[in-house]
């Protein structure tokens, strides 16, 4: 019979964060993995797109650091970072499971202090759920920071009438009015887009 010891060693050996970082040729053994999971976590919108999405072969050459969690040995989760003002997040994701809700948490505690990123619907209100709110305003940005880091025209959601909003974004504010001095909207593939930046920028991937 399995010891509870014998289990949890287990449990370590195949449970583990992968970092693939540059030219690693280990990026080739799981790209197809994170391309799947990243597909099927941005689904609601069609899939990921954008610079360094366009495809795997896309994903590999232009996205330069993949922070990835495998269970039981699959890819559960996974964190996408370009060096852009620093660890900069590119895409976050996980595979509807547990394990993969629980790695990612992990990954989002774990990162505030060495990479930054813009957050807006689902994984902001993740963030908000699991990570205590005097804990995580250490790392909010307000929307002056925000411009700074990305280099992007942002308006403050204080300077808006509330039917300028996006409607994920009034919703967002009616359940956390915390974020208001922190959230802003800016131009996104044309259109205005509600976000909020968390993180310490000006960290590079090493």
């Amino acid at each position: 019979m399995q010891s509870f010891r014998q289990y949890l060693h287990e449990q370590m050996l195949t449970e583990r964060f992968i970092n693939l970082i540059g030219d690693d040729s280990d990026k080739e053994k799981y790209v197809d993995a994170v391309w799947d999971l990243l597909q099927y976590s941005y689904k609601d919108i069609g899939g990921i797109r954008g610079s360094g999405f366009r495809s795997p072969e896309d994903m590999m050459k232009n996205i330069p650091f993949w922070k990835v969690a495998t269970s039981g040995g699959r890819v559960v989760a996974v964190s996408m970072y370009k060096d852009k003002g620093g660890r900069k997040v590119a895409a976050v994701g996980t595979d509807g499971s547990k394990e993969g809700k629980r790695k990612i948490i992990d990954m989002m505690g774990n990162e505030m202090e060495r990479s930054f990123g813009e957050k807006s619907k689902g994984a902001l209100g993740l963030m908000m759920k699991l990570i205590p709110w005097n804990v995580l305003e250490q790392y909010v940005m307000t929307p002056e920071q925000a411009a700074q880091a990305f280099n992007k025209d942002v308006t403050p959601v204080t300077d808006l009438d509330p039917n300028e909003i996006p409607a994920d974004g009034v919703q967002t504010l009616q359940k956390y009015p915390q974020l208001k001095p922190y959230a802003y909207v800016r131009e996104l593939a044309g259109k205005p887009a509600f976000k909020v930046a968390i993180g310490t920028p000006g960290i590079r991937i090493r």
